[in-house]
């Protein structure tokens, strides 16, 4: 019997030890110059408002809160920044998010280079993501959002790729992020309206990429560390802009444009000044082209009959079509996707 209520009262104790272990583990820590940490998060606080600024030494699991308080430390402070670089290179496993965040700011780079594999309960709403705030996570697989909307101002998970999407204000869908070491399939197609910077950064296993008739941008940067050998616009709208650094530059890329109007073409040859065509001029290629080295079409007589572009004229040179003359100068398109040299 006694040795039943000694084991008994070495349990109450254990279990008291271990509640107490597990509040004091939540509590806030001051680190001291305006930083506290709690749950593996490093705070900034100046007063009204905190900042994330990184992950407290060793911890492999971050809880990023709302709110900053503490009766005892005086603290009592929104959220409203996860400052640029906060995690950059962190050797994190999981990070989540809090419920009733209002107004958080994420900033770029915020996680770029650290070993987050689940980023978790992101807030359907109330977070401003600065281009590539969430760029650069090679090992992210798992990517969940605390809340179901698809009303304006909120981010849902997608079906087809388990990515990251918002909604704007004007209605249009905006991909931001989508899990660099979940996708296994090297053929991806794109349905959102704007691919954010970033979103497919560091992904490994996309060689293929379909841009649906639905794209109407994809920003500078958002293939960035991507090795992308196929691009296909045959389907795509006029209206699609692709920003001058959205894919890495590749020698093998073939990009397939259907160049078949001068409407089309105002949409992908850029003219800078009057005097130079800018790296996007390589990127008319034929839906019914099968060559397999790397080349470039660039204008033809047959899918650019007019005589200029924005007012500025321009003549095709040799039967081979990657020659174009800008006023009294000639340039020369190189392989697909690099700039122009003049001659």
């Amino acid at each position: 019997m006694r040795k039943a209520v000694i084991a008994l009262v070495a349990t109450l104790i254990l279990v008291g030890v271990c509640v107490f272990g597990l509040a004091a583990c939540v509590d806030i820590h001051d680190e001291g110059d305006g930083v506290y940490s709690n749950q593996g998060v490093l705070y900034r606080y100046n007063g009204q408002f905190a900042t994330v600024i990184g992950a407290v030494e060793g911890a492999r699991y971050c809880k990023i809160l709302p709110r900053l308080e503490n009766e005892e430390l005086g603290l009592d402070a929104e959220v409203t920044m996860i400052e640029e670089g906060a995690f950059a290179g962190a050797k994190i496993d999981q990070v989540e998010f809090d419920t009733g965040f209002k107004n958080l700011t994420i900033y770029p780079n915020a996680f770029a280079g650290s070993s987050i594999s689940n980023l978790e309960d992101f807030p359907y709403t109330g977070v401003t993501l600065m281009d590539n705030a969430l760029a650069g996570m090679g090992n992210l697989k798992e990517l969940s959002v605390r809340g179901d909307s698809r009303e304006a101002g909120c981010y849902y998970i997608g079906e087809y790729d388990n990515g990251l999407y918002g909604v704007g204000k004007d209605g249009k869908i905006t991909l931001y992020l989508v899990p660099a070491a979940r996708r296994s399939a090297d053929t991806y197609t794109i349905t959102a309206d704007i691919v954010a910077p970033g979103a497919f950064s560091n992904n490994k296993s996309i060689s293929t990429v379909n841009v649906g008739n639905s794209v109407s941008r994809i920003c500078k940067g958002a293939f960035a560390g991507v090795r992308v050998l196929n691009v296909s616009l045959v389907e795509a709208s006029a209206e699609i802009f692709v920003e001058e650094g959205a894919f890495e530059v590749d020698k093998d890329m073939r990009f397939y444009v259907s160049a078949d109007s001068v409407e089309v073409l105002n949409h992908w040859i850029k003219l800078s000044d009057g005097e130079q065509l800018e790296a996007l001029s390589g990127l008319i290629h034929p839906d019914t082209c099968t060559m397999t080295q790397p080349h470039v079409h660039g204008l033809s007589a047959e899918n650019a009959p007019a005589t200029s572009l924005e007012g500025i004229p321009y003549e095709v040179t040799d039967a081979s079509h990657y020659r174009i003359k800008i006023g009294e100068t000639e340039y020369t398109l190189e392989y697909l996707f690099t700039a122009f040299s003049a001659e």
